[in-house]
């Protein structure tokens, strides 16, 4: 049985079980990421959808948001600790690595307005 038959069977017996909502959210996160990228260049990157209502902050003190995931992608500004986002989509770099598409929920420290999307790296968001 192929890796996709299993995550959906998996899935399934997760809904078939009565996963509550929010087990539901976790459970898909957990299945739609297989924890590789489809490619080998360091611009490719396999995409995981969200659900839309997860809000994360910065632990750090000058967060790079950058243009795409990879740290290789151009550096529109930056967040601080605390600044709250919500994320849209998540995705690894050719190395392996998560970052997050994020919208700014208010003006941040570093200059960028509240509604601002970029990417961040998943490891400095809680």
């Amino acid at each position: 049985m192929g890796r996709k038959a299993l995550r959906t069977l998996a899935f399934s017996a997760a809904l078939a079980t009565g996963v509550g909502l929010v087990g539901a959210s976790a459970a898909s996160a957990v299945i739609l990421d297989p924890g590789y990228s489809s490619g080998n260049s360091a611009h490719s990157s396999a995409t995981y959808p969200t659900d839309r209502t997860v809000f994360k902050s910065a632990t750090v003190n000058g967060l790079r948001v950058r243009t795409g995931p990879g740290m290789d992608r151009g550096i529109l500004g930056l967040i601080y600790d605390g600044e709250p986002v919500q994320v849209i989509t998540s995705a690894r770099d050719g190395g392996g690595q998560r970052w997050d598409k994020v919208m700014l929920q208010r003006d941040s420290a570093g200059g960028l307005p509240a509604g601002y999307v970029g990417w961040v790296s998943e490891m400095y968001l809680y």
